[in-house]
């Protein structure tokens, strides 16, 4: 069976590779009649491979959520991994001797979030019936110490509050060594040939119980499997950018990760949470190496899980993508600006992975991992590049006279006219982008369950259409922002490592005008060199000239809450979670309302405020490991 599904999935990355080849190579050769009328000069050639890689790319997205939805429509297999049986334990059911450990590394987080998490998953797999099967670590490598304490007494409080079932531990590093790989490899060294198994978890991650069971019995069921990723969808937060942040995951996610599990196999990747690995192999061949050099491209790796993916592909070990699990949930930057400082942070991360795709020994599917990654950030600048590269070679052809001879007398041409080549590319290019977006909706429509789910058809095709105009009015401000992260990085600008703002929160105009103003300024710019240069190309660039001029209200308008209400009072941007009312989900915000895990938990809370409120001093000690730090 496993050769045979090798064989298939082979074919299946035949034809995938395919249609994206003979699709970029058919605009490729529309661009090229339009540029090749006078003979191609060294800028032409350069715009033209400029436009083969930009093409490529968007039509290697394109074709992947094609893949995705032939398999879901198709149902075809994604995996060739075993199921548990119900000969001696219920599906998803691991045997009683498996040890798994919840690793949960946190930095400068906010406490009574990252604990109602806990107490909510704690109290999902006591329902699940994985009493006595995981052991959970709250991994600090925070420095600030009133988020210590509160760390401190939010753990004692939840452990005497779940009686020790499951186990919570916590451990605080003194010194940030390696950041997050760094903090998870402390963890190894010290418990990790205590455990099977370790389920690695985000501060703002959530699991149901029965998800946490069915992914370790699938590891039990399959010994070659060295790690199963399932997609977390993006919950939890109440401003409109989140709001459509949420919506385009629940909507698009499913047939991303269903074309990625299609055409990955075992080839898998890992997104560094919500995924279970198995220790044994983690520890013996996941040891990141330092890159020579300085930051940002040297040094310690930023970006981790990409490597560690391929360096368990490497060893022999299998890594599958589940996105039929469920279960799985993160929570999104509440503002565009957060979401953008995340991004700088991902961007030299994955910048660093260009160094490492050509290691020895490294699976083909890896390197391609490696280097779409690279991709993701490195697009922004090149599209950027291009624009202007096109902007001179549309200046050029508007100042050149058709002229033809006969003997030495010239005599003029009529003009030719490349309108239609132009609408032709521009409709191609807009169908590669939007048709992700419109093949989504058709899946999601097909389901009268999933309708219901996100507030009914009409109410769907409504924030489809709104959101499909938000993503394109943010994206030139995402393409500047990373053309300016790039050029930071290769300038050897480092980005520190902060802890992430997670809560909703309304920013203020001032810093709104502060962090986009040179965006609308390049806008204006742009603008008007354009109106100068070449007129007749403002039709094409308005979209993109539009979105920069307008960036600071956009940031302003979608960071509130208020308008995310007002888009869910008016039935928009809804997700399954707030319509089928999620238990997992749910129960975090009441655990929070409440004030954490009962009583405990509350008055504990109220004895931390009062103890921040009396001192500021750093504090000498360091809280527990396991029952002890040392």
């Amino acid at each position: 069976m496993r050769r045979r599904f090798a064989r298939t999935l082979f074919a299946r990355r035949c034809a995938y590779f395919g249609f994206v080849a003979l699709t970029t190579a058919g605009a490729l050769f529309g661009y090229w009649t339009v540029l090749r009328v006078d003979g191609l000069n060294v800028l032409e050639v350069s715009l033209l491979g400029l436009f083969a890689i930009l093409f490529g790319w968007i039509a290697v997205s394109f074709w992947l959520v094609c893949a995705g939805a032939y398999a879901r429509w198709r149902k075809a297999p994604l995996d060739t991994l075993r199921r548990p049986t119900t000969e001696s334990r219920p599906v998803g059911t691991p045997p009683r001797g498996r040890r798994t450990a919840l690793v949960v590394p946190v930095y400068n987080e906010e406490a009574d979030r990252l604990f109602a998490g806990l107490e909510t998953m704690c109290r999902s797999l006591e329902q699940a019936g994985g009493d006595g099967l995981f052991d959970v670590y709250v991994l600090s490598d925070s420095t600030d110490p009133r988020r210590i304490r509160q760390e401190e007494v939010r753990w004692r409080a939840l452990r005497a509050a779940t009686a020790g079932t499951p186990r919570l531990f916590y451990r605080r590093r003194c010194r940030n060594k390696g950041r997050k790989c760094g903090n998870i490899a402390d963890f190894c060294r010290r418990w990790g040939a205590l455990y099977d198994y370790m389920i690695v978890l985000d501060a703002d991650s959530l699991m149901a119980g029965d998800t946490m069971l069915e992914m370790v019995g699938l590891m039990d069921a399959n010994p070659n499997a060295g790690l199963i990723q399932v997609p977390p969808a993006v919950v939890g937060r109440s401003s409109l950018f989140a709001r459509i942040q949420q919506f385009a995951s629940a909507v698009y996610g499913p047939l991303y990760a269903t074309g990625l599990a299609f055409l990955q196999g075992p080839d898998g990747n890992y997104w560094g949470h919500n995924a279970i690995i198995r220790m044994k192999p983690f520890m013996k061949h996941c040891g990141l190496p330092t890159l020579p050099g300085k930051p940002p491209l040297g040094g310690e790796i930023m970006s981790h899980d990409f490597v560690e993916a391929a360096l368990l592909r490497r060893a022999g070990w299998d890594i599958w993508l589940m996105p039929e699990l469920g279960g799985s949930f993160e929570e999104p930057p509440p503002t565009i600006a957060d979401h953008l400082i995340r991004d700088r942070r991902w961007c030299q991360g994955n910048l660093q992975h260009a160094r490492l795709i050509p290691l020895r020994g490294l699976r083909a599917a890896s390197r391609v991992h490696l280097a779409l990654g690279v991709m993701s950030y490195l697009s922004s600048p090149l599209w950027l590049i291009f624009l202007c590269l096109s902007l001179v070679v549309a200046h050029q052809m508007a100042q050149t006279v058709p002229v033809s001879f006969e003997g030495t007398y010239p005599v003029l041409s009529l003009p030719i006219s490349h309108l239609e080549q132009f609408v032709r590319l521009i409709l191609c290019a807009a169908g590669l982008l939007y048709g992700p977006k419109i093949l989504a909706f058709l899946d999601l429509v097909r389901s009268k369950e999933r309708r219901r789910a996100h507030g009914g058809g009409a109410a769907v095709g409504m924030s489809v259409l709104l959101e499909s105009l938000f993503s394109t009015v943010l994206a030139p401000v995402t393409m500047l922002s990373h053309s300016w992260f790039v050029v930071n990085n290769l300038l050897g600008r480092s980005v520190g490592w902060g802890g992430q703002q997670r809560e909703d929160r309304c920013l203020p105009i001032s810093a709104i005008v502060r962090s986009f103003l040179p965006h609308t300024a390049v806008g204006i710019a742009a603008g008007a060199l354009v109106m100068w240069l070449t007129p007749e190309s403002m039709i094409w660039l308005s979209p993109l000239l539009f979105g920069l001029v307008v960036a600071i209200p956009l940031v302003y308008v979608t960071c509130g809450r208020a308008a995310g209400e007002g888009a869910r009072n008016l039935g928009l941007f809804l997700i399954p979670c707030e319509t089928n009312g999620r238990h997992i989900v749910g129960c975090v915000h009441d655990v929070m309302m409440r004030g954490g895990a009962g009583d405990a938990l509350a008055v504990a809370n109220r004895r931390a405020d009062r103890s921040n409120q009396a001192t500021n001093d750093r504090f000498p000690w360091v809280s527990a490991t396991r029952e002890d730090c040392r």
